[in-house]
């Protein structure tokens, strides 16, 4: 099915791409001696990145150690040329194991390498769009070396000039900013059909004020798949295309299966506008009709992505039919067919507040947000004044007031094998308070929430979250209140021959206050112990400690990497009249292995065996898990729209 797709979409419209490079990008080591225009020669005295005019004629004449290389690369150019020769080639020439070269990023603020270079005039900007498959960031002269790396790049629609174009926060003629440029490397490194970015400054001569600004960015090749296997039988699969003919447009169709439901498929379909005319406004227009449900989605989105957008708001329209299982508290519980429509909009303005620090700052801002949300429902449970609060009918309006201070530092190994990675640091508080329009009663709501983080040199990545808030009814009691503390933290990396390890912690303390009698929390897979597949025990606080180490390992097979990963979580869970260390003790551990190719926008393939000693429902507690998973973008100290603090 893949296939097909690719040759439907694609094969019409592949072609030359006229567009040509006004620069290379050339990578060189120690050693290397570049022979110009009449005979002058400059020899590099350490490792480094060089750009230079694509219309200028040199020679490159590399260490004597590195002369085998060029001999074998040459071989392979030649063999290249007819089917024998390429076949005669492969049997007799072996490709070398190939250096790590994207894990040698040195953490630092994003800003740094733009500092020098505050204050100029921007003079001129131009673009290079490189292929998926060839080329990198680091030396723009590299081609695709196989025959099927050579077909995913005639098959493959190069992002559009127009589609970087709209997403720079400068232009032609502005004054060079570093924080600006840092934000906008950062900003296109989001996009999902985006591998890498890199935005260079030139002097436009020697002591100059004016600056060429060259913008280098790395597609991924945009078709891909994904899913996970929920059972033997049950499961999504996800065919998508992220670039749409190079307009950065996104194209998803989810495929549901499930041999216990009756029909036993379901299917979605999403469409998601990046950027509408260089609003930095999202659209996403949703269909899905999966076994019984069926949902109708559309929402426009624009957020606060750097500290100096002013404006930010989001709307969303959401009618649904889902079939639902309802749990009682005194019977068995029920399916039933739960209808409802939900209208959600809500706007921020941000001011911001300077600095004395004129380019190394951390922006503050102060912003103010407002928000409504309503829901209705057709059909539902019946219900009481604290009885299935969610199908409760409400309006529901909310305003914050936040104080927000962020920069980000780059790095890798991480979470992602390879790319830069933009991880924040800063702080962020925010005071919530507004008032609930309910079905039996109206309350006021208010909510404090604190988070700081930042990267400790020698020790880490640290950062941490304090949050509590609830409803005041008639007589002035908290009600749905909920105290949530989480700590979150991960180690430099450790180099042990060829082999890269981070090890990473988090801590989560949950404690409801008056909560509804069916309300409850849970340490199952997605909110405590990973791979924890029950729904028992349940109770009103908890406490869990998750720790992880990732083995980047130096393996390689057709640009897949590959990465180890062993786990031990530990949570316990009770009421909330009790000590939080006299709840049930539960644990899981295991290991698994996440796979992945950058140069791709699959989801990250995880396979993960987990051991819980203790489970509740279960004689023999082992479970395997396949599953994909997306790249994650932090947005720890982001401005988001007013919200009730989460009771999970």
């Amino acid at each position: 099915m893949l296939v097909f797709l690719l040759v439907i979409m694609y094969l019409p419209l592949t072609g030359t791409d006229l567009r040509t490079a006004s620069y290379d990008t050339l990578k060189l080591v120690e050693g290397t001696r570049i022979i110009m225009p009449g005979g002058s020669r400059i020899k590099i005295d350490k490792d480094t990145t060089l750009i230079i005019h694509s219309e200028l004629p040199y020679k490159i004449r590399f260490p004597r150690g590195d002369a085998g290389h060029i001999f074998f690369d040459s071989l392979e150019h030649k063999a290249d040329r007819s089917n024998w020769s390429q076949q005669l080639h492969d049997i007799v020439i072996t490709e070398p194991k190939n250096p790590n070269n994207t894990d040698s990023i040195i953490t630092e603020v994003s800003s740094s390498t733009f500092i020098s270079h505050g204050g100029k005039f921007i003079r001129s900007i131009k673009y290079t769009i490189l292929e998926p498959f060839g080329p990198s960031i680091f030396d723009t002269s590299g081609v695709a070396s196989t025959q099927i790396e050579k077909f995913a790049n005639d098959m493959h629609r190069v992002t559009q000039d127009r589609v970087i174009n709209n997403h720079l926060l400068f232009q032609q003629g502005d004054i060079l900013d570093p924080n600006e440029f840092a934000d906008n490397e950062r900003v296109l490194r989001e996009l999902p059909f985006v591998q890498d970015v890199r935005i260079h400054i030139i002097d436009a001569q020697p002591g100059s004020d004016s600056v060429d600004v060259l913008i280098l960015v790395k597609d991924n090749f945009s078709i891909g798949v994904g899913g996970a296997l929920y059972d033997y039988d049950a499961g999504r699969a996800n065919i998508f295309d992220k670039n749409l003919f190079g307009l950065g447009h996104e194209l998803h169709m989810v495929f549901h299966w499930d041999g216990q439901r009756s029909p036993w498929l379901g299917n979605e379909i999403f469409y998601i506008v990046n950027n509408m005319g260089g609003s930095f406004i999202n659209a996403k227009l949703r269909y899905a009709q999966i076994f019984e449900s069926e949902t109708y989605e559309l929402e426009f989105t624009r957020r606060f992505f750097t500290p100096d957008i002013k404006w930010a708001g989001a709307f969303q329209t959401e009618r649904s039919r889902v079939l639902q299982y309802i749990n009682y508290a005194d019977t068995a519980g029920e399916f039933m067919t739960v209808k409802f429509n939900i209208y959600d909009a809500w706007v921020g303005r941000s001011f911001y507040l300077k600095s004395q620090n004129k380019f190394t700052r951390n922006r503050l801002n102060l912003v103010v947000a407002t928000r409504l949300f309503r829901n209705h429902f057709i059909d539902r449970p019946e219900v009481t004044e604290t009885n299935f609060y969610p199908f409760q009918n409400r309006l529901l309006w909310l305003n914050s007031f936040s104080i927000s201070s962020q920069s980000f530092f780059r790095s890798n190994l991480i979470r992602d094998f390879g790319r830069t990675e933009d991880v924040p640091q800063g702080m962020l508080f925010t005071l919530t308070s507004g008032y609930e329009f309910g079905e039996f009663n109206n309350r006021l709501y208010t909510g404090l929430s604190l988070s700081m983080g930042g990267y400790i040199r020698n020790f880490g990545y640290l950062h941490g979250q304090l949050e509590g808030g609830g409803f005041l009814n008639e007589f002035s009691f908290i009600q749905q209140g909920v105290i949530n503390a989480k700590v979150n933290y991960f180690s430099p990396l450790f180099i042990i021959n060829r082999f890269k390890f981070r090890h990473f912690v988090n801590a989560q303390y949950v404690r409801g206050i008056r909560r509804f009698q069916d309300e409850f929390l849970r340490i199952n897979n997605i909110e405590g112990i990973r791979g924890f597949r029950t729904d028992l025990p349940a109770g009103q606080q908890k406490v869990v400690l998750n720790y992880e180490v990732d083995a980047f390992t130096p393996f390689y097979l057709y640009g897949f990497r590959f990465v180890m990963f062993g786990f031990a979580d530990v949570g316990m869970i009770g009421p909330e009249y009790k000590k939080w260390h006299d709840g049930a003790f539960f644990s899981g551990l295991g290991l698994g292995v996440r796979i992945r190719n950058e140069r791709l926008v699959f989801e990250t393939i995880t396979i993960r065996l987990g051991y819980y000693p203790n489970h509740p429902e279960k004689d023999f507690p082992l479970f395997i898990d396949l599953y994909g998973e997306d790249r994650l973008n932090p947005e720890l100290f982001y401005v988001r729209k007013p919200d009730i603090i989460g009771f999970d």
